[in-house]
């Protein structure tokens, strides 16, 4: 499961920040929430880390804009 930590509007997308497993994720997933809602990743990104500990703890994807929102979680379809 992945959780919404973090959205940000970039035009007509979000960048989205998850905090969960995330080594799945790639260009051209779809990811659905708790209601069925499907999202199709257009992009992951990864942001920088001072703690190598951290990276891979969070991802951030750039999507479609949807309604989302912080703390929605999220299931890789």
């Amino acid at each position: 499961m992945l959780k919404v930590i973090d959205i940000f509007p970039v035009g007509n997308r979000l960048s989205v920040t998850l905090d969960g497993v995330n080594d799945n994720i790639k260009n051209g997933s779809r990811l659905v929430d708790s209601h069925g809602n499907a999202i199709q990743v257009i992009s992951v990104g990864m942001v920088r880390y001072t703690d190598p500990e951290e990276i891979g703890k969070t991802t951030t994807i750039l999507v479609d804009k949807c309604d989302l929102n912080v703390g929605t979680e999220l299931s890789i379809a």
